[in-house]
C-alpha cells in the first residue's frame, strides 16, 4: 500500500515515517510533502493509496488539499492529524470520508491501531462482484458491498452502511450512484431480490417466508421489486423455473 504524508514538522515526519515503515512493510511510503504546494507536486506522481495529513500545513490546510483530491476523483483511505480539537474540523473531516482523526501528540501505539484497522480493511474478503464483474471499486464501495452481502436479511440503512466503510452517508450515496451506476437502495433492492430468486429455486417457501428471510420484510414489496428488475412475479419466476427443471 502507497502511502503519502504530509507534516511541516521535521521531527513529527520522521517519527511518523519511521513508525509506519517498522509496523508492517505492507505500507510502503512513496511521499512525503511539508508544505501544499509540494503534495500538490507529489500527489499524481505518488499515487498513494493512504494519506496521513496535518491539518495545519504552509500554504493551505490538510483538509482543503483532501478535499481537492476528492473532487478529483481520489477514493483512498485518508488520516488527519491534529493539534487541533475543535469539533469544526471534526465534521469537515467527516463530510471528506477521513478514515481517522488523530490528536496530537501522536504516540506510536496510536498510529499503530490506525495502521491495524487499515490491515483489517485491505485483508477482509472482498464483497460479491457478481453484479459489478468488471468495475475496480474504490474501497468505501466495496465495504458498502460487503455489508449488503453479509447483513441483507436484516434492517439495512444507507447510514449504517456507510459507518461500516467508514464515510459519510452523503458521500457513499454520492459515490455509489456515480461509481456503480445505480443508487445504493437500488442495488440494495437487486441483491435481495437475487436472494429471493434462489428461494423461488430451490425452496417451497411462501413468498412471505421468502420476503422476510431476505429483508424485504413482507411479499408486496418483494413482488414490486423483483418484478422491476426480473420482469416476472415471483409466482412466474418459480412456476418457470420448475418447468424447465422437468
Amino acid at each position: 500500500m502507497r502511502v503519502m504524508l504530509i507534516e511541516d514538522e521535521p521531527n513529527a515526519m520522521e517519527r511518523y515515517s519511521s513508525y509506519i515503515s517498522l509496523y508492517d512493510s505492507a505500507f510502503d511510503i512513496v511521499a512525503k510533502a511539508a508544505t501544499y504546494e509540494q503534495a500538490s507536486a507529489l500527489f499524481s506522481q505518488a499515487r498513494p493509496d493512504i494519506i496521513f495529513s496535518d491539518i495545519v500545513i504552509p500554504g493551505s490546510t490538510g483538509l482543503k488539499f483532501l478535499e481537492e483530491i476528492r473532487l478529483a476523483g481520489w477514493d483512498g483511505i485518508a488520516v488527519i492529524i491534529s493539534g487541533h480539537g475543535q469539533f469544526s474540523y471534526a465534521q469537515q473531516a467527516i463530510k471528506l470520508a477521513v478514515f481517522d482523526y488523530l490528536l496530537k501528540p501522536v504516540f506510536q501505539k496510536d498510529l499503530e491501531q490506525v495502521l491495524d484497522k487499515i490491515l483489517k480493511v485491505f485483508n477482509e474478503k472482498e464483497p460479491s462482484t457478481l453484479h459489478f464483474p468488471d468495475r475496480a471499486l474504490p474501497l468505501h464501495i466495496q465495504r458498502a458491498l460487503q455489508y449488503i452481502d453479509r447483513y441483507y436479511d436484516q434492517e439495512v440503512s444507507l447510514g449504517a452502511a456507510a459507518s461500516y466503510a467508514g464515510v459519510s452517508p452523503a458521500y457513499l450515496s454520492s459515490s455509489f450512484s456515480k461509481r456503480c451506476g445505480v443508487t445504493f437502495v437500488e442495488h440494495l433492492q437487486a441483491f435481495r431480490s437475487e436472494m429471493a430468486a434462489k428461494y423461488l429455486e430451490e425452496t417451497d417457501y411462501t413468498l412471505e417466508e421468502i420476503a422476510d428471510r431476505v429483508g424485504f420484510g413482507d411479499s408486496s414489496y418483494l413482488n414490486r421489486c423483483f418484478k422491476r428488475i426480473y420482469h416476472l412475479s415471483p409466482g412466474q419466476y418459480r412456476k418457470n423455473q420448475r418447468s424447465r427443471n422437468l
